[in-house]
Parts: C-alpha cells; structure tokens; sequence
C-alpha cells in the first residue's frame, strides 16, 4: 500500500522547530565549543611544557657545554641502539613474514590461473559458461528487484496524482508539511548521533 493511500496521509505532523533543530544545534555548538576550547588548552600546555624543557636544555648547555653535550650523545647513541633493536626484532621479522605469505598468494594464484587456463583450453564452452551463469544469475535478480521498486514507485506516483485531481490543496499542504517534518527528524536524529558520538 503505499503512502498516498494510508488514511493517515492527510494528518498534518507537527514542525516542532525548537526541540527538532534548535535546542539540539545549540547543544551541538556548545559541545563542540568544550571540546575546542579543551584542545586548545592541552595545545597550549604541551607547547609551554616543551618551550621549558628547551630553555631548561639551553640553559644546562650554556652553562656545561662539555658534560652537556656529552650527556646528549649518550642519549643519542642509547636511543639509536633501541632503535636498532626494535627494527631487528620487531619490524623486520614482521616483513619477513609478510613477504613469505605474499609469496605463498601468488603462488597459489598462479597455480589457480594455471589450472583455469588449462580447463579453459580443454573445454572453452563449458568454461565461459560456468564463468558467465553467476553474473547472469545475479542481473536476472538485480532486474526482479529493480522492477518491483519501479512498479511501487509508478503506483505511488499515480496515487499521488489521483490525490492531487480530488485534493490539490489538501494534497500539496500535506506532502509539505509531512516531508518537512520528516527533514527536520532526520536533522535531528543525525544531531543526535553526532552529541552520541561527542
């Protein structure tokens, strides 16, 4: 049945402009303001935390140039041998074992060309239809269902141009009306998911 025939068409719903679109937009704005205002904060206290450690740094150098920079150097040399280790132990045997299964894959492939390619040269028909039935199959079902929705929405189209002969006033105002308030609920339910996710 469709929607031009429910008797319930015709029952105007209400635009409800301040609980649909205003009080949630608003809620919005205002989380959205919290959670920039935060960030700038946390932006702002990391970039004062790093300013001191430099100076802290600058000073301590200006100050022991030697020890200073000799310091440094350890901690250079120490961060690159963790380096190093991690790379050895971690990323390299990571890649070592994606490549043996891309290796593995595209043997597997090859040999599964190989094999289409010899049942193809065998029997050619067979392997093209065999090849051919799954897309036929699934545009024979892509068709079915594309005919069904066509021939709802004809049907609804003609229903609605029957209203609008018998009530072209009453019709109109109610198509307004109804696929207003159905904007203004979809506005609202993805405010809503937007605050749900904040």
């Amino acid at each position: 049945m469709s929607i031009f025939k429910n008797p319930d068409f015709f029952d105007l719903k209400p635009l409800d402009l301040e609980h649909k679109v205003f009080l949630p937009t608003r809620e919005l704005y205002s989380s959205l303001s919290l959670q920039l205002n935060e960030l700038y904060r946390q932006i702002k206290t990391v970039l004062l935390d790093w300013h001191a450690e430099v100076a802290v740094s600058a000073k301590q150098f200006y100050a022991h140039p030697v020890e200073t920079g000799s310091q440094w150097y350890a901690q250079a040399i120490d961060y690159g041998t963790q380096m190093y280790a991690q790379v050895n132990e971690v990323y390299f045997p990571k890649v070592e074992s994606m490549y043996e299964q891309t290796i593995v894959a595209a043997t597997q492939l090859g040999r599964q060309a190989g094999e289409h390619w010899q049942a193809f040269y065998d029997h050619p028909q067979a392997t093209v239809a065999a090849m051919v039935e799954p897309v036929t199959n699934y545009t024979n079902q892509a068709i079915d269902v594309a005919e069904v929705y066509f021939v709802s929405v004809y049907s609804a189209i003609l229903d609605l141009f029957d209203l609008m002969l018998e009530q072209p006033t009453e019709t109109l105002e109610a198509v307004y009306q109804n696929a207003l308030a159905a904007l203004l609920d979809i506005y609202f339910q993805m405010i809503s998911s937007l605050l749900a996710i904040l």
